[in-house]
């Protein structure tokens, strides 16, 4: 792919018309988000890198295509016949489908009649999934014919997506703040039932039995993946052994999303793909930039030149304002960047996607700006892809167990806990219970479209992935765990003041971005199968509304309570098996003393796996301030909970308009900053 003419796109055409725009479903006046400008289409620098931009002329009016809810324009128009001829394609294709689907063909060809025994539902997903594989291949043949008029409609440009009806208050977020509340009082509300007062104190025992429970097979399966870890230290890949008899390329296509960020940071995420092996043969990178970026010409110049030579491809991308449907946000700046790449790829006549004669797997990557990938991460991915027997590869998802590490010894006590206690919960019960990725995670191409990529209108990327690809293929999707420590950045301050406010602040996001996370899960919970969707919801709702919101405060409020709640309606402090209130409080003290024993193990843990940590990273905190931030692990933990129960009731009341991304500072993660407050505090 040659690098363009000052990182610029193909000119467009002065002679080309005005886009207007229609709408492929319901009015205008049914949609939210509907400010649109044309004019966004027309910009220089939507995509960057384009191969294909000196033979199509002006990208920008070709029909966009390959998106079930985009924006068509009248420019398109003069490709209608195309689109005619593959709609009647389409149509033999699918009369073909509808007459022979479910059933065997004979030797002879004659297609037998139905079988009853089989039932319609069956029928029509083997349709569905035969038509799908038959328009792929339709668009491979005509991609591949050169000067034919079709090929320009294969070149998409995204223009966004038209937005559902949506009701900004009554969402099923509301289930998810009643059933918190529900809880959390539940020591206020149980000891007035005349039926069940007696077993109050039970219940609150019950209760922390199973959260501890839960907590000891977090602890047992960190410790397997800690295993794991320090195993694959020692192992030698060789891919050149293994079982390759389709002689199938692997490839990789990594996503880096950027608005703020400082340069710097940027660069050390990029050099950590960079070092890995075999780069410039089979790992292909896309920046994508904010079209708010500042300074964003000179880092693209800059990026563009160290990097254009490391990488078998390195691609720009500028996520532009205003497209319909977008929220800011990495979700939506990631959907755009890999869609370009994408397309960028497939059309370059020297890449091999999608090409006669090549069996390429494109496996795709996404990370944060933040984060160092570890060594051998792509290799280790591509080993274990391997492993995975074809019929399921197109329903796994990979994730690398993140730690939060870089300048953790820097921080504030309750950045370092937190940061410590995440990376805990991603091998206790992220990975292992398939609740959802984090940061940086890998799957295969053909999953990713399958799921229309990231979803443009929700902030949080990684938290919805696995829903919506789960949808996409209609079964549970797996995560399988790459045995390869990354790092990534905590929040970071100028001052103490400001450290808090930025834990508090990305705390409200990832809680916001939960409860959203959850209503498009809720309108989406009958297009999986039933068991699939209810094991999913048990463990979603548990881990983002029991553990990380009301376990600590009900562990407070619970044992102080309810005993005063019994006596204030006259009842005794007493039930069926505690028999004071006497022996209630040693219990409970008992479940604190078997807290912090599990702080320990975390803390632990943490410090095991830095052995396996990329680059010989560390993290400095000495003995003393270890015990120090210990001790303060359960107040930390208190606090995360309270700014969690506010978030819920934020966007209980204020509905969709707190659903937002709003990015934590990363500044201090490469450079001091000179100021006359003090730069970090060290506690």
């Amino acid at each position: 792919m040659g690098e363009p003419e000052e990182l610029a796109c193909g000119k467009i055409a002065k002679n080309s018309k005005r886009l207007s725009i229609t709408f492929a479903e319901s009015p205008p006046e049914q949609h939210r988000q509907m400010s649109f400008d044309p004019e966004i289409l027309r910009k220089s620098s939507i995509i960057i890198d384009d191969p294909l931009a000196t033979t199509t002329g002006d990208l920008h009016n070709i029909r966009p295509f390959g998106d079930k809810k985009t924006i068509r324009g009248s420019a398109a128009r003069d490709k209608r016949g195309t689109f005619k001829k593959l709609s009647n394609q389409f149509g033999k294709t699918f009369k073909r489908l509808k007459e022979s689907a479910g059933n065997p063909v004979a030797p002879d060809g004659a297609v037998p009649a139905p079988d009853p025994r089989r039932s319609r539902a069956a029928s029509w997903k083997e349709l569905r999934q035969a038509s799908v594989e038959s328009g792929k291949n339709f668009w491979r043949r005509i991609s591949t014919k050169p000067g034919d008029a079709s090929r320009l409609s294969r070149v998409s440009q995204y223009a966004g997506r038209v937005s559902k009806p949506a009701n900004a208050y009554i969402r099923w977020n509301l289930l998810f703040t009643f059933l918190i509340f529900l809880f959390i009082s539940s020591c206020i509300w149980v000891p007035c039932i005349p039926a069940v007062y007696r077993f109050s104190l039970e219940l609150v025992i019950v209760i922390h039995i199973v959260l501890h429970s839960l907590w000891l097979i977090a602890i047992f399966n960190a410790f397997r993946y800690t295993w794991k870890l320090l195993r694959f230290r020692s192992h030698v890949i060789n891919l050149a052994k293994i079982d390759n008899p389709d002689g199938i390329i692997v490839k990789h296509l990594v996503g880096i999303c950027m608005y703020k960020e400082p340069i710097p940071l940027i660069k050390e995420t990029i050099d950590s793909i960079a070092s890995q092996p075999n780069a410039k043969e089979k790992i292909s990178v896309v920046i994508g930039m904010e079209e708010g970026t500042p300074d964003k010409e000179k880092a693209k110049v800059d990026l563009y030149a160290k990097y254009k030579p490391i990488f078998e491809r390195f691609i720009i991308t500028f996520h532009p304002k205003g497209l319909q449907g977008d929220i800011p946000g990495k979700c939506s700046n990631f959907n755009y960047a890999s869609r370009m790449a994408v397309k960028a790829l497939r059309s370059d006549p020297e890449y091999p996607l999608d090409k006669p004669g090549k069996k390429v797997e494109l496996l795709v990557t996404t990370g944060d700006c933040d984060s160092v990938f570890g060594e051998r991460y792509f290799d280790a991915l591509e080993e274990d892809y391997w492993k995975v027997p074809e019929k399921n590869r197109r329903s796994t998802v990979w994730q690398s167990p993140l730690f939060y590490a870089i300048n953790l010894h820097k921080s504030p006590f309750f950045v370092r806990v937190t940061g410590l206690l995440r990376a805990f919960f991603m091998m206790g019960y992220l990975i292992p219970w398939n609740i959802n990725t984090m940061s940086i995670f890998s799957l295969p191409l053909d999953l990713f479209e399958e799921g229309e990529y990231t979803h443009p209108g929700y902030q949080m990327d990684d938290i919805i992935a696995l829903i919506r690809w789960s949808l996409a293929v209609r079964r549970k999707c797996v995560i399988r765990a790459i045995p390869v420590a990354t790092l990534s950045g905590p929040t970071s301050g100028k001052n103490y003041w400001d450290e808090w406010y930025e834990w508090a602040r990305q705390i409200r996001r990832w809680t916001i971005g939960a409860a959203e996370v959850f209503h498009y899960f809720a309108i989406k919970f009958f297009r999986l199968p039933v068991s699939v969707s209810i094991s999913f919801a048990a463990k979603f709702v548990f881990y983002y509304g029991f553990l990380l919101c009301i376990a600590s405060p009900y562990g407070i409020i619970a044992p102080f309570v309810t005993p005063a709640m019994l006596t204030a309606t006259g009842k005794p402090v007493e039930g069926v098996v505690i028999p004071s209130q006497n022996v209630f409080t040693y219990v409970m003290l008992g479940f604190l003393g078997l807290m912090y024993l599990e702080f320990f193990l975390v803390f632990l843990i943490n410090r095991i796996c830095e052995r396996a940590f990329p680059n010989g990273a560390r993290d400095k905190t000495n003995f003393f301030f270890d015990i120090f931030h210990w001790l303060m692990t359960w107040p930390t933990i208190t606090m995360y909970c309270m700014v969690e129960l506010v978030a819920f009731l934020e966007v209980t009341v204020r509905g969709k308009s707190v659903c937002s991304h709003s990015a934590s500072k990363k500044d201090n993660l490469v450079a001091p900053v000179v100021s006359k407050l003090p730069d970090r505090m060290e506690v």
